[in-house]
């Protein structure tokens, strides 16, 4: 069913934007008119051709945040529970939501449910909104009969990996924060404060220690603007390395180097663990085939070196290889996490001891995120308390030694 994208006066006269679904022209001026809504423009929106015409673009240009999509799966299944139909259901969100391109997604799964869809399929369309965990886990629950519990779930699991993004933001959030004004203090102290002092000592013609001749070196490199070219050089290196990285050497190189780095190769693998049990406990629990389960966590997880262990995993899986063997070799699975699966694998608790490793990897991340930032915090003091001493100590030793001077 076509959307059009309309702009109209309400009854107080005041000017409102917004969407509607209607299979022509006409009548969506006609369902605009019964909700007291004048018509000033109508145009039929041109997004889905866009999405199909550029799907490479999707995820950039036609975002929505996980939080919305997770509030929306949680509406949905709340109202599901509550006994009403799945169309109705699907009209009154639809009705509530403000992101423009969540809103266009439900109104075309609500129309596809109407020709004839399942709600698995009709979501399958949109794959940059509902990722493939969404569609498995539907498309069990409608053979079971329970897919408003499906999507409870699925809300669950993107609440779950919103809070492990945000631990994960939380602790880089820091150091960037401290960088940053370091580099202002920087370039204020060198551009601004030190060319001032610098014509001091060229009047007196004093004789400067090599430290001060340092920084009057980094003061002339800031105000005379090469700068500017270093940070044109900074910006196409960081491309090239960007683009070195999505290459298949590239990603594999840097995903090894980071696994190496002390505590962040430790808290990079918790990550990884944390959303490949997270996720494949949800899918096990609401009773996915194994295998299947392990193919969509290995593109959730989104890591080279993880998702080829994956697919090797799956593989001896199917030659009959336990779980917990087949991950034996794992760079990333602890032993930890092999023993627990071991557990599960003996008392036939497999889904249930998966979401418990998640739960125990999420309290280890918790407490290996705040040592970091303990760690963290007095480095990065250190070293701005250590640059304003070498640049107030290039001031003062030369005032220092021409005022012994004088006194001689």
């Amino acid at each position: 069913m076509p959307i059009f994208r309309y702009v109209a006066l309400n009854r107080k006269g005041k000017e409102e934007k917004g969407i509607i679904d209607a299979p022509g022209a006409a009548t969506a001026r006609k369902n605009l008119r019964l909700k007291g809504l004048y018509v000033r423009s109508l145009t039929q929106d041109r997004e889905k051709k866009e999405r199909e015409l550029f799907p490479f673009l999707t995820k950039f240009l036609f975002r929505v945040p996980r939080k919305e999509v997770g509030l929306f799966v949680r509406q949905l299944g709340t109202l599901l529970d509550a006994g009403l139909p799945l169309d109705r259901s699907l009209a009154s969100i639809s009705d509530t939501v403000e992101n423009e391109y969540l809103k266009k997604a439900i109104i075309e799964i609500r129309a596809g449910i109407v020709e004839g869809e399942t709600l698995s399929d009709a979501m399958q369309k949109h794959p940059a909104i509902f990722p493939p965990v969404y569609h498995h886990l539907v498309s069990v629950g409608e053979k079971t009969g329970a897919y408003e519990q499906a999507l409870l779930r699925l809300a669950d699991l993107e609440d779950a990996n919103q809070e492990l993004q945000n631990k994960v933001l939380t602790a880089a959030f820091y150091p960037l924060i401290m960088l940053f004004l370091l580099g202002g203090i920087m370039l204020f102290m060198l551009g601004v404060v030190f060319p001032k002092i610098q014509a001091l000592f060229a009047q007196v013609k004093a004789e400067l220690p090599f430290i001060t001749k340092l920084v009057i070196g980094m003061s002339n490199f800031v105000a005379s603007g090469k700068i500017l070219f270093l940070l044109i050089f900074l910006i196409g290196a960081y491309f090239l390395f960007d683009y070195w990285k999505k290459t298949p050497e590239g990603r594999i190189a840097w995903e090894g180097f980071l696994m190496k780095v002390p505590m962040i190769g430790s808290i990079s693998k918790k990550v990884l663990l944390t959303r490949f049990t997270r996720n494949l406990g949800v899918m096990l629990e609401n009773r996915v085939p194994l295998i299947s389960a392990l193919q969509v966590v290995s593109k959730i997880v989104d890591h080279g070196i993880f998702s080829t262990e994956i697919s090797i995993a799956i593989d001896k899986i199917k030659e009959g290889t336990k779980i917990s063997d087949a991950f034996r070799s794992s760079v990333i699975v602890n032993q930890m996490t092999l023993g627990m699966l071991n557990a599960g694998e003996m008392s036939d608790t497999v889904p249930q001891m998966v979401t418990k490793i998640a739960d125990v990897l999420d309290n280890e991340l918790d407490s290996s995120i705040q040592r970091l930032s303990l760690l963290l915090e007095p480095i990065m003091i250190v070293v701005m308390g250590g640059v304003i001493v070498l640049i107030m100590v290039a001031i003062l030793l030369p005032m220092y030694n021409l005022t012994k001077q004088l006194q001689m």
